[in-house]
């Protein structure tokens, strides 16, 4: 079982009591809000005593960038979730419907069930598949909420073919529930995928979605101390050793040049990470072009900022805007998205912006030899699509002035 709360992840050592608000350097750093030494000392002081800082909590994007100025090794992204955390408690509402649909934790009935329960009977069948633990093998794939809403494309994938999959439909990292504030649901996710994957007999387990990655093979251990018997790694860093190797080769170029957004788990899978986006992108003839905010200054799409604020939905188009800007200021033309929720976030901005968005994994892929017959921003539109039917039930069902 996860920890007790995200504070267990700010200081495993219990060292923070010695060091922590003597430089306030992670706040310093934050790409979002620049603050000068004085002003991140005392609200860093506020954090840490549980007293309403006066800028956090409004302005923070929820990103994992300040994380990696810590001098001492603190993760201040945990001690600012707990006491956003602890607003949200004090709400009337809490977490609305709409933010809670986005949880595998909250049992079957969540936007992804939905678009699960939409697929068709061919692709039903694949998932019904992906319920059963593969013969022992030293690499699985696992597919985690996204990749399940593709599964023709993954499961007849020749570059993927020598991979075993798993992906059971109860089966998550617990990423959304993390990152909207709720620990509670978190923990029961982590325990219930820790669960399923025990019985997978791997030496390593290849995560569809980066974002997976990063909480079964970081966050999990290195933050709650839950650890998996097996080792864990992206599919673009799996991808990149088979170009290196010689393994996996282009077969058709891309031919594109875009504007690559970094998402904001990225800065905590580091330079290996970076380095195997950037050259998969290369590798598929896709040129890319660096944001004025990059890698481990990158700024956020906005898709959890939605947390802060009472869970205003403008608080994640506002973070949106900036990311477009940039984007626009660069000169591209398009969008390189490597994250399914920088894909979802900046839909609307794009379009309205008459710049092109490409999911960068499905234009690698294709590079490599495969098609992909429903692209997963289809099935990222279908999600909107249900998400904006609760969120009007749930405004439909306020009385006036709430």
């Amino acid at each position: 079982m996860a920890g007790k709360s995200y504070i267990d992840a700010f200081d495993p050592e219990g060292k923070s009591s010695s060091i922590c608000a003597k430089c306030g350097v992670c706040l310093q750093r934050c790409p979002v809000m620049q603050m000068d030494k004085d002003e991140s000392k005392s609200e860093m002081a506020n954090l840490l005593s549980g007293r309403e800082p006066k800028r956090v909590l409004n302005e923070c994007t929820f990103c994992f960038s300040c994380n990696n100025y810590c001098p001492h090794g603190l993760k201040p992204y945990a001690l600012i979730m707990e006491r956003q955390a602890e607003k949200i408690r004090k709400l009337d509402k809490g977490i609305p419907p709409y933010i809670d649909y986005y949880m595998t934790g909250k049992g079957d009935s969540n936007v992804f069930w939905d678009v699960y329960d939409s697929l068709s009977k061919n692709e039903t069948e694949i998932l019904d598949k992906w319920e059963v633990i593969p013969p022992r093998s030293r690499e699985v794939l696992f597919i985690g909420c996204t990749g399940r809403q593709i599964p023709l494309e993954i499961e007849n994938s020749d570059v993927l073919g020598e991979l075993p999959k798993y992906g059971p439909r109860a089966a998550c990292c617990g990423e959304l529930s993390y990152r909207f504030g709720d620990y509670k649901t978190f923990s029961e996710t982590v325990e219930r995928t820790r669960q399923l994957l025990a019985g997978l007999d791997t030496d390593r387990l290849v995560c569809y979605c980066g974002s997976c990655a990063n909480y079964l093979g970081n966050i999990w251990p290195n933050y709650h101390g839950v650890s998996l018997p097996f080792e864990i790694v992206s599919i673009w860093e799996w991808l990149w050793e088979k170009v290196q190797k010689g393994e996996v080769r282009a077969k058709r170029k891309v031919s594109k040049k875009v504007a690559i957004t970094d998402s904001c788990y990225s800065s905590e899978l580091g330079d290996k990470f970076y380095e195997a986006i950037r050259g998969l992108h290369e590798a598929a003839g896709i040129e890319v072009i660096e944001l004025k905010s990059n890698r481990y200054d990158s700024l956020t799409c906005g898709a959890v900022s939605i947390v802060r604020n009472n869970f205003h939905y403008m608080e994640g188009v506002k973070e949106a805007r900036k990311k477009i800007a940039q984007v626009r200021e660069s000169g591209a033309s398009g969008i390189a998205c490597y994250c399914p929720g920088c894909l979802g976030q900046l839909r609307i901005g794009a379009q309205r912006a008459g710049l092109k968005l490409h999911y960068s994994l499905e234009e690698i892929l294709w590079a490599f030899g495969d098609e992909y017959n429903v692209p997963l921003e289809t099935r990222i539109a279908q999600q909107a699509e249900l998400v904006a039917q609760k969120v009007k039930s749930y405004f439909e069902s306020l009385s006036p002035g709430q």
